[in-house]
Parts: C-alpha cells; sequence; structure tokens
C-alpha cells in the first residue's frame, strides 16, 4: 500500500544535478516571509523611483481596494488625492538621496473614492550597487487614532459650552474629554514603536489616574506561563510592593477568575464591587489575603488581548483609594482599549517573525555552502593527485578513504535537503507495509556502531521484544531512529552513554533515544524540532550540520500518525526523545522497489604545480583533519615546508615556535574562529610574524564573508572548494607582491 501526499509544482525529486540554491534556502525562508507579509493588517507596498507600483499585499488591497492585479505596473499616484499630488515628487526625492521617512501622516484614497487617514513608513531599496532602485512602504490606517483625536476636539468645544451649568455636567465633560486625550495618547504610542512589551508598560502608566488607580498588563508566554510586563500607581512605593507580591504569588493559568481566566476565555470581567468573599475566594493563603485586603480594593475590570479569536494576554484596572466604581461604558472603553493594544502586539510580532525570518533565511545559505564547500575541498584535491599519479599506494588508499568519507557525508547533507523539500511540497511518498519495530531500531543501531566506537560511546538496547507491530514505511522509520541515534552520538562526549528503548504503552509504540551529551537549553528546547534552527549558530561552533535532521524526523513520524518529542534536564545534562507511532494492525504485502541514489560523474584535472614554492615556510589551520592533510600534501608537492595546526591556539603556538612566511587559515572553527586569529597575529610585531601575508580559504564564500575576511586583515580570501593548483598560485602570487 503506498500513501501520497499531494504533488506539487517544483522539480522532479529524482533530479541528479545540484541542489539549486535558491529552493533549498532562499524560497524556504521567503515562503515563510511573503506568508507573514500577506497576514500582515498594513499595506506592505513596493514602487520603482518613478514611482511605479511592483508588490502589493492583502492589507493593501483591504486598506485600499485595489487587488494586486488592478495595483501592479500602475502609478502610486492612483491612490493620492488631487490636493495631496504635490506630495509624491518630495517623498521620492528624499527616496533618492537614501533618506527613510517615518511615520508621515497624511491622507490617501480607496479604490471607491473615499478618502483614508494613514500613517506612513518609506524606506529606500538598494541594489548590489548600493544605489536606491526602488522603496518599500509600510501604510498603516489610522483612521480610529484621528476619529479619537476629533471627539478629543469635540469634548473640548462641549466643555467650553457648559462651563456655566451644573457642575455633574462640567464632571460630564471633562470625563469624556479625559477619555478621549487617553485613547489618543495610547493610540499614539501603539503606533510608534515595535517594542510591545515596552509600549504596554507605557500604557498602564497611561491609565493611571484618569482611569483606575492601579493598572497591570500580563501576556501568555510560549510555555503557558503568564508575564507580567507592567505595573502602574500613582505611587512608586506601591508599583514595588505590587511586584514583590506577584513574584510571591504568581498567576496561574487555571485559576478561575481574573487575569487567567480572561486569557482562557477571551471574555472581559467586570467588578463593580469587589466583596471581603471574593477576596477570600482568590486568596492563596492567609498571609496573601490579609495583603490584597490592605489594599482595599473597589472595583475591577479584566479586559482581553484579542485578535481573530486569539487571546494573548489582558489589561487590569483596578480603584482603591479613589472609590470609584466601573460600569458598563467603563468596561466599553477599556475593551476599546484593549483591541487597540492587541493590534499593535500583532503587528510587532509579525515584524518580529519576518526579520527572524530573513535572519534564518541567510544563516542557512552560509551554513549550507561552508558544510558543501567544506567536504568538496577533500574529494577534488585528494581525486586530483589520484589523476595526477603523484601517491605511492599507501597515500592513495588515503586518498580513496578520504574522498568516500567525506562523499558519504555531503550525500547525506543534500539528501536530508531534499527530503525537506519534498515533505514541504507534498511530494514524500510512503511505503507502508507491516513493520517490525525490532528491525529497524536494530539496522539503525547496527549502522551507526562504527561511528559510535570511535568515539567510545556506549550504545544500549532496551527493547521488549513482545510488541505488536506498526505500519508504516521501514525505510523512512529506520530514518527517524537514525537520526535520532546520530545526533546522540555526535552531542555526547567520549566515553558517554546513549540508550535506545521500545515499549508499548496502551495503544502506542514507543522509541526512546536517551544520552549523557551536552543536553539541550531551555530556551532552546521549544525550537528544537524547528527547520534551520541550531542551538549554536556562530562560526565559532564545534558541531556542523544545517538545522535539519530533526525537521525531519518530526515531519516523517507525523506522517505515520505519530508524535514526537524533546526533552532535557538543561546544558550538560543530556537530552531524550521519545517517538510514539500508533499500533495499526494492517498488513497488506506490497513489492517495495528498490531506490537508487543517482551517481555524480565529473571529469577532474589533474594536479600540476603552477609554480615553485621551495622552502617556504607555511603554517595551515583548519579544524577538518582531511583538509589539513590535504593541503599539506598538496603545498609540500611544490616545495613548500608545511607546518599544521587544528584550532588558533595551535596555531599561535606554531607562530611562536617558528615564524610562518604565510599563513593558510580557515575560518569556521570551534572555540575561537579565523577572525580572531588573524586579530591575535596582526597584534604581534613585525618581528614576531605580524605582518605574516595570509589567505583566508573558507567555505563561508558570500560577499559579505570576503569583505570580512579582508577587513579583518588577511590580503586574500579563497573560498572552498579550491583547486591545488589555483591555490599554489594564489600563495605564490602573494609572496611575490609581499
Amino acid at each position: 500500500m503506498s500513501i501520497e501526499s499531494p504533488p506539487a509544482d517544483l522539480p522532479d525529486d529524482k533530479t541528479t544535478g545540484p541542489v539549486p540554491t535558491d529552493l533549498l534556502g532562499g524560497e524556504l525562508a521567503g515562503y515563510w516571509l511573503s506568508s507573514i507579509i500577506e497576514s500582515a493588517d498594513d499595506a506592505i507596498i513596493s514602487k520603482t523611483l518613478e514611482g511605479r507600483i511592483t508588490s502589493w499585499n492583502k492589507g493593501a488591497e483591504r486598506i485600499f481596494g485595489y487587488t494586486a492585479e488592478e495595483a501592479v505596473g500602475q502609478s502610486v499616484t492612483i491612490l493620492i488625492p488631487e490636493d495631496h499630488l504635490d506630495e509624491e515628487p518630495g517623498i521620492l526625492a528624499r527616496l533618492r538621496a537614501g533618506e527613510r521617512i517615518e511615520h508621515y501622516e497624511t491622507v490617501r484614497m480607496r479604490k471607491d473614492g473615499t478618502l483614508v487617514d494613514i500613517s506612513l513608513t518609506v524606506s529606500p531599496i538598494r541594489g548590489p550597487d548600493d544605489k536606491v532602485i526602488g522603496a518599500s512602504k509600510i501604510a498603516r490606517d489610522i483612521t480610529e487614532r484621528k476619529r479619537a483625536e476629533r471627539e478629543l476636539r469635540e469634548a473640548r468645544e462641549q466643555l467650553e459650552g457648559l462651563l456655566g451649568q451644573e457642575g455633574q455636567m462640567r464632571m460630564a465633560a471633562e470625563a469624556a474629554e479625559s477619555r478621549a486625550k487617553l485613547l489618543a495618547e495610547a493610540s499614539t504610542l501603539l503606533t510608534s514603536s515595535l517594542n510591545y512589551e515596552t509600549t504596554l508598560a507605557q500604557v498602564a502608566s497611561l491609565a493611571v489616574p484618569d482611569l483606575a488607580d492601579w493598572c497591570t498588563v500580563d501576556m501568555l508566554a510560549d510555555d503557558k506561563s503568564i508575564v507580567r510586563l507592567g505595573v502602574a500607581h500613582a505611587e512608586h512605593a506601591k508599583v514595588q510592593w505590587a511586584s514583590e507580591l506577584n513574584q510571591r504569588y504568581p498567576l496561574n493559568l487555571d485559576d478561575e477568575r481574573g487575569v487567567p481566566a480572561v486569557i482562557r476565555t477571551g471574555k472581559s470581567e467586570l467588578y463593580t464591587e469587589i466583596p471581603d468573599e471574593l477576596l477570600v475566594a482568590s486568596a492563596r493563603d492567609e498571609e496573601h489575603l490579609r495583603l490584597v485586603r490592605e489594599i482595599g480594593l473597589t472595583s475591577a475590570m479584566v479586559v482581553p488581548l484579542s485578535l481573530r479569536n486569539k487571546t494573548f494576554g489582558a489589561i487590569t484596572f483596578v480603584t482603591d483609594a479613589s472609590k470609584r466604581r466601573y460600569d458598563a461604558n467603563d468596561l466599553v472603553f477599556a475593551e476599546d482599549l484593549g483591541r487597540r493594544a492587541a493590534i499593535a502586539i500583532e503587528n510587532a510580532r509579525l515584524y518580529r517573525d519576518s526579520q527572524e525570518s530573513s535572519r534564518l533565511k541567510d544563516q542557512f545559505l552560509a551554513n549550507i555552502s561552508h558544510e558543501l564547500r567544506t567536504p568538496l575541498t577533500a574529494v577534488l584535491g585528494w581525486a586530483h593527485m589520484l589523476r595526477a599519479g603523484q601517491l605511492d599506494t599507501r597515500s592513495a588508499t588515503h586518498a580513496l578513504e578520504t574522498i568516500e568519507r567525506n562523499a558519504r557525508s555531503q550525500a547525506q547533507l543534500i539528501d536530508d535537503l531534499l527530503d525537506v523539500s519534498r515533505i514541504i511540497t507534498g511530494k514524500l511518498r510512503l511505503d507502508v507495509t507491516r513493520v517490525e519495530p525490532g528491525s529497524f531500531i536494530e539496522s539503525a543501531i547496527e549502522a551507526l556502531r562504527p561511528a559510535a566506537e570511535a568515539k567510545d560511546v556506549r550504545v544500549q538496547r532496551v527493547i521488549d521484544t513482545g510488541v505488536a507491530s506498526v505500519a508504516g514505511d521501514p525505510a523512512r522509520l529506520q530514518q527517524v531512529v537514525w537520526n535520532l541515534l546520530s545526533n546522540a552520538i555526535k552531542f555526547t562526549p567520549k566515553g558517554g552513554r546513549v540508550q535506545v528503548r521500545l515499549e508499548r504503552v496502551d495503544s502506542h509504540l514507543e522509541i526512546g533515544v536517551s544520552d549523557t551529551g551536552i543536553g539541550i537549553k531551555p530556551e532552546f528546547l521549544p525550537h528544537v524540532f524547528e527547520r534551520f534552527r541550531q542551538a549554536d549558530q556562530t562560526t565559532t561552533r564545534q558541531y556542523g550540520g544545517l538545522g535539519l535532521g530533526l525537521a525531519i524526523v518530526r515531519q516523517l513520524v507525523e506522517l505515520h500518525g505519530g508524535t514526537v518529542g524533546a526533552d532535557s534536564a538543561g546544558e550538560g545534562k543530556g537530552a531524550t526523545f521519545t517517538v510514539r507511532l500508533p499500533v495499526v494492525p494492517i498488513y497488506q504485502n506490497e513489492t517495495q522497489g528498490e531506490h537508487v541514489h543517482p551517481t555524480a560523474r565529473e571529469t577532474l584535472p589533474s594536479y600540476d604545480c603552477p609554480e615553485r614554492l621551495d622552502g617556504l615556510k607555511v603554517l595551515v589551520v583548519d579544524d577538518e583533519p582531511d583538509t589539513r592533510d590535504l593541503l599539506k600534501f598538496g603545498l609540500s608537492q611544490c616545495g613548500a615546508h608545511v607546518t599544521v595546526a587544528g584550532s588558533t591556539q595551535e596555531a599561535m603556538e606554531a607562530i611562536e615556535k617558528e615564524r610562518p612566511e604565510l599563513l593558510i587559515s580557515d575560518i569556521g572553527m570551534p572555540m575561537e574562529d579565523g577572525y580572531g586569529l588573524i586579530r591575535r597575529v596582526r597584534a604581534l610585531s613585525v618581528e614576531a610574524g605580524g605582518r605574516v601575508p595570509a589567505i583566508a580559504l573558507t567555505a563561508y564564500a558570500r560577499t559579505e564573508d570576503r569583505l570580512k575576511a579582508l577587513r579583518s586583515g588577511y590580503h586574500m580570501h579563497v573560498p572552498k572548494p579550491v583547486e591545488l593548483s589555483e591555490l599554489v598560485a594564489v600563495a605564490a602570487s602573494l609572496i611575490q607582491r609581499s
């Protein structure tokens, strides 16, 4: 039996050529970014410097009424009323000068001819040569804010007309003015910053003392705890007291009343009177009851921070000394304020998500370049040597082993990338049959036995041989266990232990992989199964990879109807991954076709020294032993005297022992990267080697990587994989110039 997810219009997964970078990195991250832009409430538009619209999101369609098909290609003046046409030339002139325009308030025109108040933020778009080629524009509908400001003006006018009348009418006018002013100030504050945590704390301060004696803002965190972002009171000492009370008696999402209940239900709560019985029911203990009684609470409102039927926080308004009692009109006003705050929070979160998506895309492209180019350096280099016939039997055997090891590593990376692409595009195929769990678990353990033995990591089995079978794809289920077990071995230090457990729990099978390794940081644990996520994404990271293995595990397990979870007590305390698969009593015998992996064929030129480096003292620094061996052998063939180092510290010790005449260093290394090495070298005196010619030979091959290497102190930047003849020519040229 076969289960196949719906196909998508992407390249067939049988392609044997190189994996396109835009599919594996940019398109996936771009898909996330596009989704975020399309879901934004604000209009997000781009245009040329001539004012022609080039992109148009759903928010723009909602605000202005034009569809993307109607707007793209048109002049942006279709949105500008006749009496505001003189604004556009000035905006374009400022953009050409590279200036960013923030929170420019104006009026624009919808498709039906009606006018809308908006706030514009316009940023220049720069091309590869850093010239401004266009602009991106975010337009926010501020009609509600303008309406509040008009209400404020009207309230003031009414107040002037009521000054000679009864005091009760005067008080009503003052209250109307105060509320209108509060709404206007809150709206301005909420739209002025994308840091919603700080903004919400300031909104709480705005509510005191005009609307409340106390005001608190609480948010629901990812771990379902309730975090207090702000508390306001006219007396600073009481603010400190309230913060300490909240730390001592934190809110619990299961509480029956107040903030927890409002967050759970999304419905406001109004307490016109706060009787002592309510305090008794809400208190945790006698001390808690005594403290809240001392406050002398009179009345309270709790309103949700909700948007699109999702509640993510609450604002609480409380009175005490003022003895004011809230009514239904007060609640309507408070809910209006809560809605405005919720919109600001959502916009800030969308912006943060888009920034994070862009950062992950850039980091992923850098990592994939490093992880694919690094093994190619050893493969191509040793292949050149073999073709040239310059190796004896022992060296040739070593070369073939190195080529095979690095080719397998690269093939695994490409397989992971293709699996992710198939999963996302709905083209992953499962060949389902009846499977005994012990079979694919044992196969995965045997496949990784050499890796475990090489690290002296002991693999323990706790297998219940009497468990039932599952319906699944044996190859994919083995891949799940292989990924988890490989991950455990990778992050477990020498002499550690990894345990593989299989047992039946009710109607499910549980497969657990536990280790005594480096563990997982609590803040990273919620993101451990996300694509392209790694706990350490710096150039000094100790462990390679693209951050795809666990994401593939989750997708494969879910395709089999199961779940997977991760648990860790923290750094240095190991980790446990648990897979749960349903027991499905279905058996259909299918003939499984053999999966054939394509083989890449490439004719490689023979290695020949373009220049002689006779007697040249060269220091090669790289944390990959295969790369060090290759460079040492190749440079030595051209007459160089080569010393190798596996880290920055070893390199500095080698320089102190014997000053080199040429430094060739990798960038991405554990503990301290190549940038740190060159800074330490350049800090040395000339006599100690501070001016030594230096080449950065690295798999970080982007333009910004090259510029960073040159600015750090390297004379040349050579991307991996590199032909040895090219490296020798670059080295000879650099030495001659020096």
